[in-house]
């Protein structure tokens, strides 16, 4: 069982690195291509499969440049090496590594499914125990795979919230041993904007952590299959963490550490090759990061609320196939087959969301360093608090009751659209004020011409 176990690890390992590096390099193409269809160009579609010993119409197979990534990654291990003299030598590479480490490390506490059997256990053995629940004995028996590296740990949004910490040393350190003033100015951008909205991001997973009683991942899925999903309940969490996701990632509209008009390339101005290649995937799997917390958090993970053809939903809020229940409840194909629909449901909603990134970056402009600290401090955490305090109200009376008084289960949803539609409002005064205020002084043309 041991060895079962350990040989399990390493398998889960091996194809998570190998999803998340090639899911990394082909989401950078699809930002291409989509930047290209937003701009009216056609994007990188070139790079294929050359045959040159097939002499016929398919010798020079384009494949719509889905080779672009491979001639990318290539590119970048065959560029020189080369460390400029007047860095830090140690902490220059250390910078990247410790970035690319915390991206990664992330992964292993986030579930990609439920529980599947392995060998001839019964389905019905695993199909009956409930995302984020102890289990049962027969499961102890039999051999089980749970589509997660790290399994049970209840403190999975903690250890997320820690490593997310952790990858700022990185980039102070990427800046300051760089000795470039537009490095070390990067950096300095990067640690203020990263400490200023993980204040907002922490408030806005406080009501989703209220609402499921657990800070497990399968856990906060389980409840919304089950009460439904966040992003009805709590419409201000979500947008609270949504904007905060943003700012957490350095996407547009909040890339102020990197922005080339203004500082090159950021912190990692003086990078190069292989070295610049892992602060770049790093920050491709910082957004899908994001984007698979707000799939977990308020979109039910791997649950669908709606019937589709051949599934229904059940009450525990797993997928069940109606359409094979010929097949026997006590087989296992019917457990793996729900398990592939729920790792398709989850990707389908977190590319998704990938997607909408894309879109923000290349519509919105980019904000100034003072509005984005102001929008931190000034709007997002009395918005976060604001969620907080609406979540707390709500589940006191909910269960077991304040001072005796019990509201049904359908007040909370108009309760909390009513807080998230004022404060929305709310928030577009404070940001219309806020949006430039600097001080202005009118120049007469005579005071112009002397300037010139």
């Amino acid at each position: 069982m041991l060895s079962f176990a350990i040989v399990e690890s390493f398998v889960k390992i091996a194809l998570l690195l190998g999803g998340l590096m090639t899911g990394a390099a082909y989401l950078v193409l699809l930002e291409r291509r989509m930047a290209a269809w937003i701009q009216d160009r056609r994007g990188p579609n070139r790079v294929g499969m050359p045959l040159s010993l097939i002499n016929s119409r398919w010798a020079d197979l384009r494949l719509f440049g889905l080779g672009q990534p491979l001639a990318d990654g290539l590119k970048f291990i065959f560029k020189e090496e080369f460390t400029p003299g007047h860095v830090d030598r140690k902490l220059f590479v250390l910078a990247p590594i410790i970035i690319l480490t915390t991206a990664l490390t992330v992964f292993a506490v986030i579930p990609f499914g439920s529980v599947i059997p392995f060998g001839s256990a019964s389905a019905e053995t695993f199909t009956s125990v409930m995302p984020g629940s102890s289990g049962s004995e027969n499961l102890l028996d039999a051999r089980q795979i749970e589509l997660v590296v790290a399994p049970g740990v209840d403190v999975g949004m903690i250890f997320v919230f820690a490593l997310s910490s952790v990858a700022v040393y990185g980039v102070i350190l990427g800046g300051w041993a760089s000795n470039n003033k537009y490095s070390f100015l990067g950096g300095l951008r990067s640690s203020a904007q990263l400490i200023a909205y993980e204040l907002p991001l922490g408030l806005g997973l406080l009501g989703v952590v209220l609402a499921a009683g657990s800070l497990n991942l399968e856990t906060i899925i389980g409840e919304q299959a089950l009460n439904g999903w966040y992003v009805v309940t709590q419409p201000l969490g979500f947008f609270v963490f949504l904007v905060a996701a943003f700012a957490e990632s350095a996407r547009l509209p909040f890339d102020l550490p990197e922005c080339e008009q203004e500082l090159i390339g950021g912190y990692h101005t003086e990078y190069s090759g292989i070295k610049l290649l892992l602060f770049l995937v790093a920050e491709f799997l910082h957004m899908v990061t994001m984007a698979f917390l707000i799939v977990i958090l308020f979109f039910g993970g791997w649950h669908l609320p709606f019937e589709i053809t051949g599934f229904h939903v059940a009450k525990s809020g797993e997928l069940v196939p109606s359409l094979i229940d010929g097949w026997g409840s006590e087989s296992v194909v019917l457990a793996w087959l729900q398990a592939a629909v729920r790792v398709l449901v989850l990707m389908a909603k977190v590319l998704a969301v990938v997607v909408f990134f894309m879109l923000v970056r290349w519509s919105w402009p980019r904000f100034r360093f003072d509005q984005l600290m102001a929008l931190a401090w000034k709007v997002m955490l009395p918005l976060g608090m604001i969620n907080f305090v609406v979540v707390a109200v709500i589940e006191e009376l909910r269960d077991p009751g304040l001072f005796g008084v019990r509201i049904d289960s359908w007040l909370p949803i108009p309760l909390a659209w009513l807080v998230g539609v004022t404060a929305w409002v709310s928030v577009s005064h404070l940001v219309s004020r806020i949006a430039d205020n600097r001080p202005h002084r009118s120049l007469s043309p005579d005071a112009v011409d002397s300037a010139i």
